[in-house]
């Protein structure tokens, strides 16, 4: 998808190429001295095998402490660049001057529910890096994504988590801690979509003879 936009039976089809919103991502949380982690539809790419898993998107979206929104907000503020609150909590940031459109999420909001533990959480545990063009970015562990994905209960999302769960790289039962200890009422979502995929790790019912 970093490529121009591709042409597919005379059509025009959108593409987004993610390195200038990355090299400025990193630029803010070198300048900030704050640690962030690659999530959204990016991560997936990254830990999806199969490109034709690699859904569209239009902005590289990272995740942030709570504790950090103020900091990056004061200090985009201070270069000038216009902002925009997201409702499920945390600041976008777009420029077609400069190609970058990145969205800075921390996941705290009074209207779409508090994740901010969880996110945190993602931040303090990652140690994979990517490298995306001439920047270098922590990216999110399988699990946690995993955990991301299932606590919006979005359709898009529900689609990311089967196609990560049926390559059964993901450490299932840490997930499923991550999920108890973060966004427990999910755990049912997060069982029934291993059973739907057939996943090894999945609880089934149990045969009495």
């Amino acid at each position: 998808m970093s490529d121009k936009n591709r042409k597919k039976n005379g059509l025009e089809l959108p593409s987004f190429d993610p390195e200038k919103s990355a090299v400025f991502a990193a630029k803010v949380l070198s300048d900030l001295k704050i640690k962030c982690v690659l999530i959204g539809r990016l991560a997936v790419w990254y830990w999806l095998p199969d490109p034709a898993g690699h859904a569209y998107t239009k902005d590289l979206d990272t995740a942030i402490k709570k504790a950090d929104r103020q900091k990056v907000i004061k200090h985009l503020g201070d270069l000038k660049y216009n902002i925009r609150e997201l409702m499920i909590g945390g600041i976008n940031v777009h420029s077609e001057a400069d190609n970058i459109n990145v969205d800075f999420i921390d996941r705290y909001s009074v209207d779409e529910g508090d994740l901010s533990k969880l996110f945190e959480e993602a931040i303090d545990s990652a140690t994979e890096k990517i490298n995306i063009g001439r920047a270098e970015l922590y990216v999110i562990s399988a699990e946690h994504l995993l955990a991301m994905k299932i606590s919006t209960f979005e359709r898009k999302d529900e689609d990311d988590v089967k196609n990560l769960l049926e390559y059964d790289f993901a450490d299932i039962e840490k997930l499923r801690e991550i999920v108890d200890r973060n966004i427990a009422p999910t755990r049912v979502k997060l069982e029934q979509m291993l059973r739907e995929v057939g996943h090894p790790m999945a609880h089934r019912r149990k045969k009495y003879y």
